[in-house]
């Protein structure tokens, strides 16, 4: 990390990470007025971006790197693991719920480690055969 850090405790680091899950979420206000002219207003809260890593980190004016040099300081591990945690658990989540998973297994894989894995078994003998063969003069 360079010569001073922008944020000098884990509390203001937290206070901006939870600034950027709330950023990807917005208001719906809707108008409802029934026959006798009473006005209602419905407010519907629903996520309008992704969570991402890449969002995390440009929210906190730092560089995806940056982001992982901060998680690699004691004060500052469990503040930016928890928060990458929860980007985790959005992509994780969007393989059970949307109908294109490329972009989530990418992250997931790119992000935090995961692994497309298959296992294969092999069954059966080998039988190897020796054969010398000598030079011209048979030997």
């Amino acid at each position: 990390m360079g010569k001073h850090k922008q944020y000098k405790t884990a509390t203001e680091l937290e206070e901006k990470i939870k600034e950027y899950f709330d950023s990807c979420w917005v208001d719906k206000v809707t108008e409802h007025t029934d026959k006798d002219g009473n006005c209602t207003m419905t407010t519907v809260r629903y996520q309008d971006r992704p969570y991402t890593v890449t969002g995390l980190a440009l929210h906190l004016n730092l560089t995806r790197q940056g982001l992982i040099n901060y998680q690699g300081q004691k004060e500052y591990v469990d503040t930016v693991t928890r928060a990458k945690s929860m980007v985790e658990m959005y992509a994780e989540e969007s393989l059970f719920t949307s109908k294109n998973t490329n972009g989530p297994a990418f992250s997931l894989k790119n992000n935090f480690g995961w692994k497309d894995k298959q296992e294969l078994a092999v069954e059966g003998s080998l039988t190897v055969k020796v054969v010398r063969y000598g030079g011209a003069d048979g030997g």
